[in-house]
């Protein structure tokens, strides 16, 4: 029985405008009331989508969200952490090494504000995410010691992510889960960190298994997620290979795609 819908938000329930439509928000909340668990997905650090668990009305005591890709496991209510896997300093700086030899910018995302590295260049990062996150821009000796960091991203134009991606040397693929969420955006993330993990945390926190899940995705950080869940769901607009291991396929992310697929299996109005 799927007792959870686990949600991917960009391209997947954000439509082209970064919101979610009126119709998702009508199913999710009928859905939520009738008793399903509605769990937000992100890459984003909890923080980055209070917007959207307030309009969705995600604030009872069974109500977590799985946040940096699975780096943080939080309720969405106290922000108490369940499950935690983070980097540190060491870690992005084996990174920043290698983007100041092949030149591509970083933006290293910590528990409450994301720093820009300002010596690699100015990313668009801080404009993709808008008024979401708070952002500083440092150098790397001004890079907090001592917190833990959820992820780093490079955001860049499509072609440079794919440059990056295939230059990068073993020891950080060795170190680090390195994927596309998505084209313009590449995340480095804690080794064996990914979304199906953060889920597996969650629903052994009530005693379920992920064949109790309803997941729904279109990038590749998604991949894992949409294989293990007992139902995966493809949005019309995902990439080719989201849609090779789905149990189904939606509407796209601008056709209300989850509100669509939600409707027919649980027979709703």
């Amino acid at each position: 029985m799927i007792t959870t819908i686990a949600l991917d938000l960009d391209n997947t329930l954000l439509n082209a405008n970064k919101e979610i439509s009126s119709e998702n928000e009508r199913v999710l909340k009928q859905l939520h009331h009738d008793g399903k668990r509605i769990v937000l997905c992100t890459g984003r650090p909890i923080q980055g989508i209070q917007k959207l668990l307030k309009q969705l009305a995600l604030f009872e005591a069974g109500d977590y969200a799985i946040t940096f890709n699975d780096g943080l496991v939080q309720h969405n209510q106290t922000q108490t952490v369940l499950d935690q896997t983070t980097l540190n300093k060491t870690n992005v700086a084996a990174l920043y090494a290698d983007a100041q030899v092949r030149n591509y910018p970083l933006d290293v995302i910590g528990p409450d504000q994301v720093y820009s590295l300002t010596a690699l260049g100015k990313s668009d990062y801080e404009d993709f995410m808008g008024n979401a996150l708070n952002f500083s821009d440092v150098t790397f000796d001004e890079l907090p010691d001592n917190q833990n960091f959820g992820k780093v991203v490079c955001s860049a134009p499509a072609d440079k992510i794919k440059e990056v991606r295939a230059g990068l040397p073993g020891a950080l693929t060795d170190m680090l889960h390195i994927v596309p969420s998505r084209p313009e955006l590449l995340e480095f993330l804690p080794k064996d960190v990914n979304k199906a993990r953060g889920l597996t945390q969650l629903m052994a926190h009530f005693d379920e298994s992920l064949e109790n899940v309803m997941a729904f995705g279109d990038e590749e950080n998604d991949y894992e997620m949409i294989e293990q869940v007992g139902v995966g769901v493809a949005m019309g607009n995902a990439i080719p290979k989201i849609k090779k291991v789905a149990t189904a396929e939606t509407l796209s992310n601008t056709e209300d795609g989850v509100a669509a697929y939600l409707k027919s299996y649980f027979n709703l109005d």
